[in-house]
């Protein structure tokens, strides 16, 4: 059992770090580095998605707090007292092994903090991935809370606000995922019903891609409809079909989401919808705040599938947790209410858009 920790770090680098430690008098440990760390350095409060509070056994280790975003289950991060080392628990299967000792959990919290809130220097999730190595080379790159955080925190980044719409997206940036899929609509095809500016723009120098997981575009080379055009054209064909929504000459329909359900965009505001008509009365909800926080889900999930296979990491319970946080703090819109339809949808596995 070693008798010092793998990396030095003062109160005032943790105080540096987080803004706040808080110091923890947890006689009960007998590993006295671990004992003496916790109560001269201390831990933040939360970080990296680990919320601190040590307190309690849980089949024989030390429970330090939880992991995981609010909208999923949370996690035991769990010490054991004789060895120093650090666990977190899974949906499947035994505690995976987190961290060697407290040092380096207190240091990579800290380097994940800096990625997230942009506030640290720019490290590529390369430079990261090394530092582990030579620091914590017992870590299972394909299994580990920080490579994963190291290599899919770094697209947080990329959630610049953009000129009226939520996030600036770029063809560049498209293409890093989806290689030319996405392309701009004609200026004949985007309806007088379109009146939001910024929403126009983007759909003449971005566009939509044809096709993606559950959504599938008009690609017809037709103008887009409005909701209240389509439901007529459909009401003189079919007897079911319900009624439109007071508002459907404002919607505009780019497309279709799985079965039963019209892709729109509120032409007055940006505002990507979905017009649904399998259940038993017709529902009418919202994906995003707009067409730019749609194409950067869309890309932020092409993008972590690719991170996970670039740096070999395999998809599991903290990968599901920093999507959910990701796309969150830049869509709240699109994830105010629960059960909402990306919640379901990268939470639900069977979807092959999460884990």
């Amino acid at each position: 059992m070693p008798d010092t920790l793998r990396i030095a770090i003062t109160a005032q680098d943790a105080e540096e770090w987080f803004g706040e430690v808080v110091r923890h008098d947890l006689p009960g440990i007998g590993h006295e580095p671990t004992r003496r760390f916790l109560a001269e350095v201390g831990l933040p409060r939360e970080a990296a998605l680990i919320r601190f509070d040590p307190g309690g056994i849980r089949d024989g280790l030390i429970v330090l707090g939880t992991y995981g975003s609010p909208r999923t289950s949370a996690r035991a991060v769990l010490l054991d007292g004789a060895t120093g080392r650090i666990f977190g628990e899974e949906r499947f299967g035994d505690p995976a092994p987190i961290s060697t000792d407290v040092s380096t959990l207190v240091r990579n919290a800290g380097l994940v903090e800096a990625i997230r809130t942009g506030r640290g220097p720019v490290r590529t999730g390369e430079e990261l991935i090394d530092l582990l190595g030579e620091t914590e080379p017992e870590l299972d790159p394909g299994h580990s809370f920080w490579h994963t955080s190291f290599a899919l925190w770094q697209l947080r980044r990329a959630a610049v606000p953009g000129e009226g719409l939520a996030v600036r997206i770029t063809p560049a940036m498209l293409d890093l995922v989806y290689e030319n899929e996405f392309s701009g609509y004609e200026e004949r095809q985007l309806p007088a019903a379109i009146t939001h500016e910024p929403t126009r723009r983007f759909l003449l120098d971005i566009g939509l891609i044809d096709a993606w997981a559950y959504l599938d575009m008009r690609s017809d080379d037709k103008p887009l409809p409005t909701l209240a055009e389509l439901i007529a054209e459909r009401r003189a064909d079919w007897d079911d079909e319900p009624e439109p929504p007071a508002d459907a000459e404002h919607l505009v329909v780019l497309g279709y989401v799985s079965e039963d359900g019209d892709l729109l965009v509120d032409g007055r505001t940006g505002v990507v919808r979905r017009w649904y008509t399998g259940a038993d009365e017709p529902e009418m909800d919202t994906l995003n705040t707009d067409l730019s926080a749609l194409a950067f889900t869309m890309w932020v999930i092409g993008r972590m599938h690719r991170q996970g296979e670039r740096f070999g990491i395999g998809i599991h319970d903290v990968w599901e947790s920093i999507v959910v946080d990701l796309l969150s703090s830049v869509d709240p819109l699109a994830w105010a209410e629960p059960g909402s339809y990306w919640e379901n949808m990268i939470l639900d596995g069977i979807n092959g858009l999460g884990p």
